[in-house]
């Protein structure tokens, strides 16, 4: 009986470690052995679907990687959704990834193994402590024998990779080509710069689409002569990068030169990636020397020269070379049924009443100071006058680059700011800080800022917050306007807007924050005295010592008993004395403290601190009045010179009587 329970157990773990393919028919081929598996019913079907199955009952022998009924479901495979050419091609190009001409057993594979599968593309196998892996999918059954091979069952389907198609087209033959950059390719044309992107490279080109080109009012035919081409090339080459950049690289921040020699910040926000302003709608167009990118917006060059009128000395704020050379005087022009005289703007059609020789002083210069150019702007006189008072010209006329958002004089008068009221230096200080909360460190364009707050700390130490809306941006607590952004300068950028920001008010300090005071000594009226001069506290409490800009200096200095004028080497301090003084100490034991103010003991400016039952000291018990401070010694002082001087009088009066 126990022979035949023996038997019975051995055999139980035998059938628990046999693997299917004792099972399987080694006389029958592959597909009818996947057949009668139970678990390949997708497998067989999507070999029909395919008119694989007798391809894989040819002699061989194969060797097939065999997903599951489970893995063609998780992989989501649909025989259904496959019922053209192309997609049956493709279900095809999918099921002859998992075969490979020839018979390998499990054991002949080896980790790091890549093979040729019959689709043409390469598979690559993994054996890690006797697991082996194809790709992804890893081998659950191996070895199941067939007639013309080996099926190894797999719990994954296998994808295979994706072909990369080389491109055959340049940069400006792949835009002309997209049907949505005939624009750009015609501006490139236009400026002659279509044999240059046809180079080596690579390049990486942001392309505006024509919808882009046409919000920016760009028209090819106002560009005519070779400044105004020169203007349009250095537009286009502002979207052009030398080197070849994938959007993968881009990271948030990220600030490159451009070809045209400025610079392009990039931001990067749930995915999407945007540069000036303008996002990539679609990335990663590769052409034979180099990538496009499609974005929604023309790119602007930032500004880095001024519209300067030579007779005026005024710049014209925002003004582009094209229009700062379109000036020019007329008299009785006709134009759309109106005779017009004076200074006409071909490219903003304005009309100003000036002179002729005004009109003519138009000229494309290079920047200069912000503060030079502050002035230059006709509407910042009160910044500039603010600004000198506060002494503060010379560090915006500098070579460090600030960024300044400059109110207008309107915005001064709104404020109420009367500079002849800034005469002490306390007062030219706080001037100084609130023009200083209008600067930023560092040149910072419009189209650098993203969306939504930006906050940023302003040159005098205070966080400044610069909105970014649909409907502008915003600067400060005070949502002051930007009227008018990027005006260049030759060390930064000013922004225009219409209010005076205001510095946040400081934080009020408690200087004993954290301190549990017993009790808090000041200095009285006089001047000459502590109040309260006498106090009595238990052991193991703190008192405080606290003034502010008082009118004398005052300390406080340990002394050798009651009303001595010797001060205790390394006692108790409040160190050197000063107008305003916040200080602390804590007694741990009985004892009186006998204290004076370093400056004033002359005038019996002396304090005591009874501790517990006041200690052994016999100068305890002291006759100073407490907390009234018309008996203080320094009180007392005032009161005898007056007593003096009454009785000198006196004296004087009874001997004119005599």
């Amino acid at each position: 009986m126990k022979r035949i329970s023996s038997f019975l157990i051995v055999a139980c773990l035998l059938i628990s470690v046999t693997p299917l393919n004792v099972s399987a028919d080694e006389t029958q081929d592959i597909p009818a052995n996947a057949q009668a598996t139970g678990v390949h019913d997708s497998l067989v079907a999507a070999l029909a679907h395919t008119n694989l199955v007798a391809a894989l009952q040819a002699d061989g022998p194969f060797t097939v990687f065999a997903p599951t009924d489970a893995a063609f479901a998780a992989a989501g495979i649909d025989l259904a959704d496959f019922d053209t050419d192309e997609e049956n091609s493709t279900l095809a190009d999918i099921l002859l990834y998992h075969v490979y001409n020839g018979s390998v057993a499990a054991a002949d594979v080896t980790d790091g193994l890549t093979v040729e599968m019959l689709n043409g593309d390469d598979a690559t196998f993994a054996v890690t402590n006797g697991n082996v892996v194809v790709e992804s999918a890893n081998v659950t059954t191996a070895d199941v024998i067939a007639s013309n091979g080996i099926i190894h069952v797999i719990d994954a389907v296998m994808i295979p990779p994706v072909d990369v198609v080389e491109p055959t087209l340049n940069i400006p033959e792949t835009a002309q080509s997209t049907g949505v950059h005939g624009s750009l390719v015609a501006a490139l044309a236009q400026a002659g710069l279509v044999e240059t992107l046809q180079g080596d490279g690579p390049f990486t080109v942001f392309a505006p689409t024509d919808e882009a080109f046409a919000a920016a009012g760009i028209d090819l035919s106002t560009f005519d002569t070779p400044e105004e081409n020169a203007t349009l090339s250095d537009i286009l080459l502002y979207h052009v990068y030398s080197g070849a950049v994938a959007s993968s690289a881009v990271t948030d921040g990220l600030a490159v030169t451009m070809v045209n020699g400025d610079k392009a910040t990039f931001s990067v926000a749930n995915g999407v990636v945007s540069v000036g302003g303008a996002n990539v709608t679609g990335a990663d167009v590769a052409t034979t020397n180099g990538i496009i990118h499609v974005i929604d917006k023309v790119l602007m060059p930032p500004p880095g020269d001024i519209c300067y009128n030579v007779i005026t000395h005024t710049i014209v704020a925002g003004a582009s070379n094209v229009e700062c050379n379109s000036y020019m005087y007329v008299e009785n022009y006709s134009m759309m049924g109106q005779s017009i005289t004076g200074c006409y703007n071909t490219v903003t059609q304005a009309v100003a009443n000036i002179s002729q020789v005004q009109c003519n002083g138009y000229m494309w210069t290079p920047a200069v100071s912000i503060a030079m150019t502050a002035g230059a702007t006709t509407i910042h006189t009160s910044l500039v006058a603010a600004l000198t008072v506060a002494d503060l010209v010379t560090t915006l006329s500098g070579t460090d680059e600030y960024t300044v958002f400059a109110p207008t004089d309107a915005a001064f008068a709104a404020a109420g700011i009367d500079l002849d009221s800034f005469t002490t230096d306390a007062e030219i200080a706080v001037l100084a800080d609130i023009l200083l909360y209008h600067v930023v460190a560092g040149t910072t364009m419009s189209g650098d800022l993203a969306d939504g707050v930006n906050t940023v700390t302003a040159a005098n130490g205070d966080t400044l917050d610069i909105t970014v809306s649909s409907t502008g941006v915003t600067v400060g607590a005070s949502n002051a306007a930007v009227t008018l952004a990027d005006v260049p300068a030759s060390n930064g950028v000013i922004h225009v807007i219409d209010a005076v920001l205001t510095p946040p008010a400081d934080p009020v300090v408690d200087p004993f924050e954290g301190i549990d005071c017993a009790v808090t000594i000041g200095v009285g009226a006089s001047g000459y005295a502590f109040t309260p001069d006498v106090v009595t506290i238990a052991v193991g409490e703190t008192v405080c010592w606290s003034w502010e800009d008082e009118s004398m200096p005052h300390n406080v200095k340990e002394i050798t008993g009651y009303k001595s004028t010797n001060f205790v080497e390394g006692g108790v301090t409040s160190g050197a004395a000063a107008s305003t003084v916040n200080f602390h100490h804590t007694f741990t034991e009985d004892t009186t403290f006998f204290y004076a103010c370093e400056p004033h003991v002359a005038l019996n400016m002396f304090g005591e601190v009874v501790v517990g039952d006041g200690g052994d000291d016999d100068d305890a018990a002291s006759t100073v009045d407490s907390d009234d401070e018309e008996n203080t010694p320094g009180f007392m002082v005032i009161s005898t010179l007056i007593a003096v001087i009454g009785a000198l009088a006196l004296m004087g009066r009874t001997s004119r009587d005599e």
